[in-house]
């Protein structure tokens, strides 16, 4: 399906292979919204001829969902529209986290339509009414599942194609539609044997699964809104690129802002003390040039100098590694330092970051307590370590 998927969508969608334009995004997006609306809007008409006809809460209650269907593929459209508005005066990092915010639309409307659902059903079960379907009509409705399903699929397809969340929301909606639907069928075939209230008990079941596909929806809109982690592949890559200019010893403190397309990293550099400002800043536009290319967005390069030939560098690394290792609270270090000729006067400076347990409170303690160990081997230095924080990776 997945090939048919992409050559339907290549009949209407031009520079369709162009899946990093925001302008390609967006006429995915509509075009997906369009397909979704047409198909809700056809089923939902046959759902509800067919439930009304029954006197089926569930069914009717399932047609209403198929209804929401479209109402959320709306957003979807109006979302991928909004996204690609360019930057402006009150907007310079542009518009592209409209697509998670109209993902978190269609969470919304899944909470409100479940919650409809369930006081219908109830009430359905309080007072059952459903007549009694053919079953030439209960395997009409089964098609409207298969339907519902292939068009779940569809949207998947298309998420997965432009790596949309908002898409895969919506195909996240339709498959729920789908099993909605099948228990619509199970209700349905019950009433054959004068189970009544279990149209109301299914109709409690759709709401149910409305209820988890819209917190699902819902979890996967807010991560990006509030600043999720960026996938480990891409700071690795990131690394990577870093460590491949010339005379760059290290790389440490990644951070990564997206806001759709548009993705600003930060990162500091360790280079060689001896360098001149001028071969510095060379470094600094290679490294900033070759992480442009890898991530397509702005880099701002921080530079270190580190002064490997010190005298007394290898001795004072080998002992901070000791330390460190010997710590399980403690991933990793980096940007070592030595002021002073001398280890009778002095400072050592570094950065350590902690493992994911380590709760605020704790950071302190570790502190404390790598400044004692440090301090053991190197009574005269004076110390200063620091804790990176959690939204800055490092290697």
């Amino acid at each position: 399906m997945k090939a048919f998927t992409l050559w339907f969508a290549s009949l209407f969608i031009k520079n369709h292979t162009h899946t990093s334009d925001p302008d390609v995004r967006a006429h995915y997006g509509a075009f997906e919204g369009w397909v979704s609306i047409i198909g809700n809007t056809l089923l939902f008409a046959i759902k509800l001829v067919i439930g009304l006809a029954v006197n089926s809460a569930a069914l009717i209650a399932d047609a209403i969902h198929t209804l929401t269907d479209s109402a959320t593929s709306a957003v979807v459209i109006v979302g991928f529209k909004m996204s690609r508005k360019p930057s402006d005066s009150k907007h310079p990092f542009g518009h592209g986290r409209i697509e998670p915010v109209a993902t978190l639309i269609i969470a919304i409307l899944l909470f409100v339509a479940g919650f409809e659902l369930l006081k219908q059903s109830v009430a359905s079960i309080m007072s059952p009414t459903v007549g009694v379907a053919s079953y030439g009509t209960i395997a009409i409705v089964f098609a409207t599942a298969l339907a519902k399903e292939i068009m779940a699929r569809f949207s998947f397809i298309l998420g997965d194609h432009i790596d949309s969340d908002t898409l895969k929301a919506d195909a996240l909606h339709h498959r729920t539609d789908a099993f909605s639907t099948l228990l619509v069928i199970v209700a349905l075939i019950a009433s054959h044997f004068g189970y009544l209230q279990m149209d109301g008990i299914m109709g409690i079941g759709v709401s149910l699964a409305i209820f988890a596909s819209a917190w699902a929806i819902a979890r996967e809109a807010v991560n990006p809104l509030i600043g999720e982690a960026p996938p480990k592949n891409l700071l690795d890559d990131i690394e990577g690129a870093c460590r491949a200019v010339s005379h760059v010893l290290g790389v440490h403190d990644i951070v990564v802002h997206n806001y759709g397309e548009n993705r600003i990293v930060s990162l500091h550099i360790e280079v060689p003390h001896h360098l001149s400002a001028t071969a510095v800043h060379e470094i600094a536009e290679d490294v900033e040039e070759s992480v442009g290319r890898i991530t397509g967005g702005m880099v701002v390069v921080h530079m270190d100098p580190i002064n490997r030939e010190h005298p007394h560098y290898q001795e004072v690394l080998e002992n901070v590694r000791t330390v460190i290792a010997e710590d399980d609270r403690i991933l990793t270090f980096h940007d070592l330092r030595i002021v002073g000729e001398t280890l009778d006067r002095g400072t050592i400076l570094f950065h350590i970051t902690l493992t994911d347990d380590n709760s605020t409170t704790d950071h302190q303690t570790v502190l404390s307590d790598t400044r004692k160990k440090i301090a053991a081997r190197f009574p005269h230095l004076d110390l200063l370590i620091k804790i990176a924080p959690m939204y800055s990776y490092n290697p």
